[in-house]
This record gives C-alpha cells, sequence and structure tokens, in this order.
C-alpha cells in the first residue's frame, strides 16, 4: 500500500504543480479600444428562474457596448413560474419559446433565430460586467477564435455550502484555463461559452448528443476541437468573467455533480479522462490516509500544500471572497464527497429542472 500511495502521491503532485505553474504563465488580457466592432448576439435559456431573472436582466441593461452591435434572446423552455412574464416585459429582449424540450432545444431555437455571427451563451442565473462585449470583442479581434471559453465564479456568499463549492469550482477553472493553453480544452462551461455561429453549423451543432439532457457545453467543445485545433481560447480578463449562482442545498448540488459527471460517459477526450481517473483514485487514497494518519500523514500534507498554492493562485486572477478557515473542513469533506459522486454517476441517473434523467 505504501508503495502505491507513494505513485499516487507524485503524479497529483506533478500535475497540479504544473497546472499552478501554466497557470500563472497565462497571460492576462487587456481590452484594447478597436475600430473594429463584433456583433454578438446573446442567448438564453431559462426554465422556472424568476429569483434570478432580473439580476441577469439589469446586467445586460448596464453592458457597455453599441446597441446596434448586440442582440439579446432569451428562449423560454416551458417555465410554469413567473420567468416569461418577467422577460416578456423587457423591450430589448427578443423573446421566443422553445420549439422542443430542453436545454439544447432551447438553445438551437435561439441560435436558429440569430442575426448576428457570434454567438454568446450565458446561464439565466449570471451577472455579466459592464465591459463584458467590450473585452469579447477586442479578443476576437487580436485572436480570431473560433471558440472562446469564459471565466466563470460563484457569487460571494458566506455560507459553507457555497464557499466549499466555491473552492472546488476554481480548481476546475484552473483546469479550463490551462488546457485550453496547451491547446488541448476539456473543460466548458455554458454560463460563459462564445463561438462562431458558421463554425456552430460547420460542427453540426449539437447533433449526436440531443438526447443528453446537458452537456451542451462540453459536447460542443469536444466537436471544436476535433474540427478547429488550436483556434479555442481561455480569455483571462476579469471583465470577462461571468458570475453565477451556486447550488442551494447539498441534494441540488449532488444532482448536479451526478450529471456534470454523467457527460463524461459519452465519449470526451483522453486527457479529460486521464484527469477525472487521477481525481477518483486521489481522493480514494485520501480516504485511506486520513483512517491511517499516523502512517500516512505526510499524503494528507502534500495535497493539502498543493492544492492551496493551486487554489490560492486561481483567485489572484478571480479575486473570489474567500473564507479560508472553511478550507480545512472542505478539504477534510471533500474525498467522501467526491466519492460518493463517483458511485451515483456510476447508476446515472440525476434530477434536474424538475424531471429524471439518465445519462
Amino acid at each position: 500500500m505504501m508503495t502505491w500511495m507513494v505513485v499516487i502521491g507524485i503524479l497529483y503532485t506533478v500535475m497540479m504543480v504544473c497546472v499552478w505553474y501554466n497557470e500563472g504563465q497565462t497571460p492576462f488580457f487587456k481590452t484594447k479600444k478597436k475600430q473594429t466592432v463584433s456583433k454578438f448576439s446573446i442567448i438564453i435559456s431559462f426554465k422556472n428562474e424568476a429569483e434570478n431573472l432580473p439580476r441577469l436582466i439589469d446586467s445586460l441593461q448596464q453592458l457597455d457596448y453599441p446597441t446596434n452591435a448586440f442582440e439579446i434572446i432569451m428562449v423560454d423552455d416551458h417555465s410554469d413560474d413567473d420567468s416569461y412574464k418577467i422577460v416578456a416585459c423587457q423591450e430589448k429582449i427578443k423573446l421566443l419559446k422553445n420549439n422542443g424540450h430542453g436545454k439544447k432545444q432551447a438553445l438551437q431555437t435561439g441560435i436558429f433565430h440569430a442575426q448576428y455571427e457570434w454567438l454568446v451563451s450565458i446561464d439565466a442565473d449570471c451577472e455579466l460586467s459592464r465591459g463584458y462585449l467590450q473585452t469579447l470583442n477586442s479578443f476576437i479581434v487580436e485572436n480570431q477564435p473560433v471558440m472562446i471559453l469564459g471565466p466563470v465564479r460563484y457569487f460571494d456568499t458566506k455560507r459553507f455550502l457555497e464557499q466549499f463549492q466555491q473552492f472546488e469550482f476554481l480548481c476546475l477553472q484552473a483546469f479550463t484555463m490551462v488546457s485550453a493553453g496547451f491547446g488541448k480544452p476539456f473543460l466548458a462551461n455554458g454560463a460563459n461559452f462564445v463561438f462562431r455561429k458558421h463554425s456552430f453549423e460547420t460542427v453540426g451543432g449539437y447533433e449526436g448528443n440531443m438526447d443528453i439532457a446537458s452537456g451542451d457545453d462540453v459536447f460542443l467543445l469536444q466537436k471544436f476541437a476535433r474540427e478547429f485545433p488550436g483556434k479555442i481560447y481561455f480569455i483571462k480578463s476579469r471583465s470577462a468573467i461571468v458570475k453565477t449562482q451556486a447550488s442551494l442545498t447539498w441534494k441540488a448540488l449532488v444532482q448536479q455533480k451526478i450529471r456534470w459527471a454523467g457527460k463524461s460517459k459519452r465519449g470526451g477526450q483522453i486527457t479529460a479522462k486521464w484527469v477525472g481517473i487521477m481525481m477518483v483514485f486521489t481522493h480514494i487514497s485520501l480516504l485511506y490516509a486520513l483512517f491511517n494518519f499516523r502512517l500516512f500523514y505526510w499524503f494528507i500534507v502534500l495535497k493539502f500544500l498543493v492544492d492551496t498554492l493551486c487554489l490560492y493562485r486561481t483567485n489572484t486572477f478571480y479575486r473570489a471572497r474567500l473564507f479560508w478557515w472553511y478550507y480545512p473542513l472542505s478539504f477534510i469533506i471533500y474525498p467522501f464527497y467526491l466519492v460518493l459522486i463517483f458511485i451515483l454517476a456510476l447508476k446515472g441517473r440525476y434530477r434536474w429542472k424538475g424531471k429524471t434523467f439518465r445519462s
């Protein structure tokens, strides 16, 4: 067992040090004033988001960008609360109803009606900065991408549950940034996802995975990565950060993670699978170490240090309000949580938006 723990400890440390180092090497993007003005179609699918829509709409109204260079399309995915009424009151928003069912169908409905080349996918529980489109425009003019992976973080709260998710999510964002920098992106988030309409049509859009309830981001990323290698970028700019809502209950969080984990069953890059396997084995080993502390305390200390270094560096960019005294408890809980997700994901059943799905 000692040999196994040493091998896992070395591999995990090397992986996290590589993430830590390359994240620091990723340059910040500075928005520049450009004469060229890209045109954007912001597309938002929503279902029963009455509580979150006012905040999103307010941030959309505050966007500092020529009004004739972007449009906002919101697609109602059969809401049964006041969501539709809230959006219907907005004059500058094109409101549509989903032609089918589910998020992908809703997004596809919006994309069909989009009149501009650059499509911006944003979730309904998000908030954008005033300079969001200005930054995207500057980045597009300078880099000529076909897809942009935007930074995402959760809103700041003091509750332990949200802090626990913030710690985990910032780590995922670090992998998103670094993998894109290596030209091998394997993570994306539909809360901040930008791509060209023509390229979307070239890869066949969401065809091939329409039967899966989620995955509008990762599956599309995989198609783009195969078709347009080297043309997918992560934008490291604070004005491009989109804030989103964390899960409000442990039950909702577990269901969300089962849904995310289920995507790995449908293809995916070797790198993504290797990282996933590495994470699972590392945290199974950590569980063993926690119950055999006197023998494997070094493993716990080593992992705690490399995780903390990576999280600290990631947050120098995201500037989330972290309550670090929660971190040791999160560190102890996390292996139990991850192994539980792994076991439940094997069953492939989860609840989302009030319905039960199989991955």
